[in-house]
């Protein structure tokens, strides 16, 4: 009798600590955000588009980060540095063409932050920053990581 009576009271002051928490639900709000965005920019993006797109994923990002459980915030952060660095290339891409030579200080900088994207120097010519396969990378990093989080989030 003690016993159920223990369960009972501590079950009690659980619902009561739950009550009022709001549900952590947030990461699936972000992850349909960023899906469109991988979406779109599979099926061929252009930068204004692209930035416009990113900056409503960070807008939802940061409005539903607090209703994301603590422990999958580094996947939201991650997928955002990998989406962000290809809007810097989008920009790049906009500004000058395609291929870029691989030995620039903004090349360099991309490649020490995220060194996968070393394949795309040469991948088509000799010396060259290939920009479509530096954003199919950096976009399987995100997509790659979006699973992840959508696998982690689900029900124990």
């Amino acid at each position: 009798m003690q016993h159920a009576a223990l369960f009972f009271l501590l079950l009690g002051i659980l619902q009561a600590a739950c009550q009022g928490q709001p549900p952590q639900t947030g990461h699936h709000v972000i992850a349909a955000a960023v899906r469109d965005l991988l979406d779109r920019s599979y099926a061929g993006i252009d930068y204004a588009t692209y930035r416009a797109r990113l900056r409503a994923v960070e807008a939802v990002s940061a409005e539903q980060l607090n209703a994301t459980p603590a422990r999958l915030h580094k996947q939201v952060e991650e997928m955002l540095g990998y989406l962000r660095v290809a809007e810097e290339i989008l920009r790049w891409q906009a500004e000058a063409g395609n291929g870029y030579p691989a030995h620039t200080p903004i090349v360099s900088r991309w490649i020490a932050r995220y060194p996968f994207l070393r394949a795309a120097v040469g991948a088509h010519r000799a010396d060259v920053f290939d920009v479509p396969t530096a954003l199919m990378l950096l976009w399987d990093k995100t997509d790659e990581v979006l699973r992840g989080l959508q696998l982690k989030s689900a029900p124990l």
